[in-house]
């Protein structure tokens, strides 16, 4: 019995051992101590080298459009108001994305073609003269090519926008790097931290392409446009007189995505991450529903704010315009219901001299919209037969974008006009309003001279 005993107390023992031996020999720990998670950054910064045509005709450094990295803010491509037929200039722009793979894709939006008044030598072969009838963007052609930062457009550099500013500055996406096409190599994005570049050359006139050989250095110093040219010429010879003080306006805009994980994106369309642009109308007018003044049993569109000196409101009018031979779309005498239009009435016997008749629509809100167009048709005629000389009537169409307060003149119709289509880019200076009203005002030499006003729409753009 004690033998065993003293068995069991071996056992026991080496059991001991085997504990102690693991905790000095075998032992392990791990920890895991700050985890996180934290998004990359995709930001886009570009600085731009600008050179234009100066005064004595020289190609020199522009230090208005030239910056250095930059996110655009304040920064303009191009800021020229002196341009002249035959001018060139040149630009090259840098982009930087930092250390994350991006696509990128750009966009030009023209937002205005100003008239900027009309001196006697354009006026002699120029007949429009609305704010936005500049002829300008007709004359000014524009390259973009994937260059290699010299500023010089060379042998081997591929092109991906030529054309006029008219036909071109649409504001659709352009492709710079996308899931399928890259302008710099066949496909893939810009990789992160390495820089590439746009060339970007105008015209004013008649551009022809001369590549230089590839030099293969990039920016030197001594290698740049002063010293060894664009790669382009210009004529300006077939440019006259049409386009003297006119202007455009244009918005340029970069936009870049993460390419991880994005395999499927593209710059144009809704499935490239860019979202689509949305049309809205926010004001208009057909005419169609008017309200009944039975004293004096003519019909008034309550949307228009009327005034002038008579004292009878319905000298604005809307209605069945058979009454005065004004139907727009059926010259029958009748009742057509759909032969409404709005009506103003220049004249009537019991009132002053000025014989001026103002319809104006209530303010209405462009915020957060873009590429406002303001569309109408119109008519001006005189009752009495044969018409009266131009300037017997006159009707003016203006716009304002701050409540009435101060108005641009768009178009002023003499004399008699059948209907006729207009439509005018209000673009940029009524774009993000409060405040935006549109107005009419005939102006006439006795009671006889009307004009008449239809299907009017105001829209706009969003983003």
């Amino acid at each position: 019995m004690k033998k065993i005993l003293l068995s069991l107390g071996s056992i026991f023992f080496v059991a001991a051992l085997l504990a102690g031996g693991t905790g000095a020999f075998l032992a392990d720990e791990g920890q895991s101590t700050g985890n996180t998670f934290a998004t990359g950054v995709i930001d886009l910064k570009i600085d731009n080298e600008s050179y234009f045509t100066n005064d004595w005709g020289k190609l020199v450094f522009s230090s208005s459009t030239s910056w250095a990295l930059s996110n655009l803010l304040g920064k303009l491509f191009f800021n020229f108001s002196d341009v002249k037929p035959g001018d060139i200039g040149e630009d090259t722009i840098s982009l930087h994305v930092n250390n994350n793979n991006a696509y990128a894709c750009m966009n030009v939006l023209l937002t205005g073609t100003p008239e900027n008044g009309q001196n006697e030598p354009e006026a002699q072969v120029d007949p429009t003269t609305g704010v936005n009838d500049g002829e300008l963007q007709n004359y000014l052609n524009f390259v973009f090519w994937a260059d290699d930062g010299d500023n010089v457009f060379e042998q081997g550099e591929a092109i991906f926008k030529q054309g006029l500013a008219k036909d071109i500055f649409d504001g659709k996406n352009w492709t710079l790097a996308d899931s399928a096409t890259n302008i710099w190599n066949t496909s893939g994005p810009i990789p992160g931290g390495i820089t590439k570049y746009i060339g970007k050359a105008w015209c004013f006139g008649t551009m022809n392409q001369s590549p230089l050989p590839q030099d293969g250095n990039g920016k030197t110093g001594t290698n740049g446009p002063l010293v060894r040219g664009t790669g382009f010429s210009c004529s300006g010879k077939e440019v006259g007189n049409i386009v003297q003080s006119d202007g455009i306006k244009a918005n340029v805009s970069f936009s870049v995505a993460q390419s991880r994980n994005n395999g499927s994106y593209l710059c144009k369309g809704s499935d490239g991450g860019v979202p689509p642009t949305s049309t809205s109308t926010l004001f208009s007018d057909d005419f169609n529903s008017c309200s009944r003044d039975e004293s004096n049993d003519k019909e008034s569109d309550d949307k228009w704010s009327h005034y002038g000196k008579s004292s009878n409101k319905s000298e604005y009018q809307c209605g069945y315009q058979n009454w005065h031979g004004g139907k727009k779309d059926d010259d029958k005498e009748g009742t057509d219901l759909t032969c409404r239009v709005g009506t103003l009435l220049a004249g009537h016997k019991a009132r002053g001299d000025d014989h001026k008749e103002v319809i104006s629509t209530p303010s209405f809100s462009t915020l957060s919209y873009r590429a406002i167009t303001l569309s109408y048709d119109r008519k001006t005629d005189d009752i009495d037969a044969p018409p009266k000389p131009v300037g017997a009537q006159t009707l003016t169409v203006a716009y304002s974008v701050n409540n009435g307060a101060t108005w641009t003149t768009l178009e002023t119709v003499n004399g008699e006009s059948d209907w006729t289509t207009k439509s005018f880019t209000l673009s940029p200076a009524a774009d993000n309003k409060a405040s935006v009203k549109v107005r009419f005002t005939l102006t006439g030499a006795d009671a006889t001279n009307r004009a008449f006003i239809d299907n009017l729409v105001v829209t706009g753009v969003t983003p």
